[in-house]
Parts: structure tokens; C-alpha cells; sequence
């Protein structure tokens, strides 16, 4: 569905297009599914923790991930290319439901890009329906997303931090003034 070029277009700040590069940031790859970056959203300094999990995993993959990272927040995001990759939305929903009923959900289409570079007249993932699927759901934020041309990524992420921050607001508290560490997956 394109997540890793998208976390590494974010991570990196240089897009794999012809669109113009972010700013460089300075990050720390934990290994190869994560990624430690410093960020601000409102003004607020953040740790984040960028998860990339491999593409298929089985749900009790899935399941094992989720319990020991416990992320704040997860995005999920589907392919606009790809009507498998959006009707399986609902199943991911529901297996991330069962092992983190309170999790933070995003719910992304990625590959906006295509929308332009359609030449071949393929059925695309519309953003209404990407809009109805978030709000029948009960998402907390939805956008259409590119990881080639950087459309929506700075946006994305700092949605993200936005929606976690609230489970994190004892934590803030206590930590005024210091960076505030949050997990998205």
C-alpha cells in the first residue's frame, strides 16, 4: 500500500517525485521496521516512534505487535489503487479493535498520486468513499495521502500526534515543558 515509502518520505523529508524536499530531519532507525524522530506539532516538542510492520502479518502477528509496543495511536491505511486493499480496512479495524479497544485510529489512503497517473482508467478507491469507510468506522481523522509526491504526509503525522496527545495529557502534565514521547504504528 505504499507505508514504507510514505514513513520514509516523512523520516527523510525528501520526496521520490518531483516534488520539492522538506526539511531534512534528523531521525534514529531502531531497526528495520522503526524509526525514533524529534518532531513539534503546536508548538510542542515530540519523541515519536514511527512503526513499520511487515504488510501481511497474520493476526496473531498483528496481535503481538500491538500488545508490546502499545503504540498511542495507529494509522491505517489502504491502497486508493486497490479495492482489496480498502475493503480489507474493516478486518484490520476489527482485529486492532480487539486487542487495543481504545486505540487512537487514522484511517489513510494512500497513493493519491494515482488519481493524476491514471492512464490506464483503473478503478480507484474514491475519497468520499475513504470518508464514508473513516466515519462509519468512528475514526479519528481520515486523509488521502503520497508517499511519491508528499501530499498530506507532514499533515498526516501531525494528525496523528494530535489525536494520541489527548491520552497523553496526564503524561504532558507531569511533563511540562519537557519532550513528550508518543508511538504511532
Amino acid at each position: 500500500v505504499g507505508r514504507t515509502t510514505l514513513i520514509e518520505s516523512y523520516v527523510l523529508g525528501a520526496s521520490f517525485g518531483n516534488a520539492p524536499a522538506t526539511r531534512p530531519r534528523s531521525f534514529i532507525q531502531c531497526d528495520t521496521s522503526s524509526y525514533n524522530i524529534n518532531v513539534v506539532v503546536d508548538g510542542c516538542p515530540y519523541s515519536l516512534k514511527i512503526f513499520d510492520p511487515e504488510s501481511e502479518l497474520e493476526p496473531e502477528e498483528l496481535e503481538h505487535l500491538l500488545v508490546c509496543e502499545q503504540p498511542d495511536a495507529v494509522i491505517l491505511m489502504y491502497d486508493i489503487g486497490q479495492i482489496s486493499s480498502f475493503q480489507e480496512v474493516g478486518e484490520k479495524y476489527k482485529q486492532i479493535r480487539a486487542v487495543l479497544p481504545k486505540i487512537k485510529l487514522v484511517l489513510v489512503g494512500n497513493k493519491v498520486d494515482l488519481r493524476v497517473r491514471n492512464h490506464q482508467g483503473l478503478p480507484l478507491v474514491t475519497e468520499e468513499e475513504g470518508r464514508e469507510e473513516g466515519s462509519r468506522l468512528r475514526m479519528r481523522y481520515f486523509v488521502e495521502t503520497s508517499g511519491i509526491n508528499l501530499r498530506n504526509v507532514d499533515e498526516l503525522v501531525d494528525e496523528a500526534v494530535r489525536v494520541a496527545s489527548p491520552a497523553m495529557s496526564e503524561i504532558n502534565f507531569r511533563l511540562r515543558g519537557k519532550r513528550k514521547q508518543c508511538s504511532v504504528m
